[in-house]
């Protein structure tokens, strides 16, 4: 196989057209994201397609699409891909010291509570590292983190999203509840019937399909498809704000009761409870040799032996 040698990892010419190709839909956008001419693109899959004794796009006018053998290729290429990368960590690994920069992904709850004295341990340990917080939670933190996006991942992965090439560290348990004015009439209560809530608008900090899921099964008609969520947002400030105006109500993690308590909210837990989900440190086993993730791997396991 012939391979090129590019931002740091290996990948087959005709890999790289076909994940290009699968990724953008079309030639022409295959063609700009690798820097090729459209051309070469098409000998690189119609060669790649030849080796492999299969058709892996049907072409017509709306552009590429992965046929049967395509769509059974795909993430064997995405691991390959994936391959590439985790053995040019481990190498550069032996190579050097470690990370010169860490990209941290963090949930709500880890972030509010953990982050900001994490990123003190590792600046006192490593004062040239450059830190990079991103907190936009969103369904695919498992992928980026393959992808190397991501060097850790503070919070929730699914089970979909887990494999053999993702080290975990179980950190704590989430529970999510609803968050309303203090001077709510329904915030006496210890418990919340979402139910109660008709007439509220509600936001969703994060996305977070189970708990919305979980949340219209009490509150909308049985066999509703509307969603009742009328604000998605990945900041808490805003979604405080919302509340604050006494129109809307918000579901949340109950590990964050202190953050609303000093902005004059209170936090609920739901009636028959929320599920509780595992959260954690999530790294890719590539990267376990670099000292920068020891270290962080460290902080979270001294914090589980002052909370046990």
């Amino acid at each position: 196989m012939l391979l090129l040698f590019e931002k740091g990892m290996f990948v087959d010419r005709g890999l790289k057209a076909f994940l290009a190709v699968a990724r953008g839909g079309s030639i022409t956008a295959a063609a700009a994201s690798i820097n090729l001419a459209q051309s070469s693109v098409t000998k690189r899959i119609a060669a790649l397609e030849v080796e492999l004794g299969a058709l892996l796009f049907y072409r017509d006018r709306r552009g590429m699409l992965l046929t049967e053998a395509g769509e059974v290729f795909l993430p064997r290429a995405e691991r390959i891909e994936q391959e590439y990368q985790n053995g040019i960590e481990e190498l550069a690994i032996i190579a050097t010291a470690g990370m010169s920069r860490l990209v941290i992904g963090a949930g709500p709850v880890f972030h509010m509570n953990w982050v900001a004295s994490l990123f003190d341990d590792l600046l006192t340990q490593y004062p040239t590292l450059k830190l990079e917080l991103k907190t936009d939670n969103h369904q695919s933190m498992g992928k980026r983190l393959k992808k190397g996006e991501l060097d850790v991942y503070l919070g929730i992965l699914s089970d979909e999203e887990l494999d053999d090439t993702i080290n975990t560290l179980h950190v704590t348990q989430v529970e999510h509840g609803i968050v309303l004015r203090k001077d709510d009439p329904i915030a006496k209560s210890k418990v919340i019937n979402p139910s109660t809530l008709l007439g509220y608008r509600w936001v969703s900090f994060t996305i977070d399909p189970v708990t919305e899921q979980r949340i219209e099964q009490y509150t909308l008609p049985k066999g509703s498809t509307e969603s009742l969520i009328d604000v998605r947002t990945t900041s808490l400030a805003s979604g405080v704000q919302l509340v604050k105006t006494g129109n809307f109500v918000m579901s949340a993690p109950l590990q964050l009761a202190e953050v609303f308590q000093k902005e004059g909210l209170v936090i609920r837990p739901v009636l028959h409870r929320m599920d509780l989900r595992d959260a954690g440190l999530h790294v890719r086993k590539s990267t376990l040799g670099a000292g920068v993730i020891k270290a962080v791997i460290r902080y979270f396991e001294r914090l589980q032996n002052t909370t046990t």
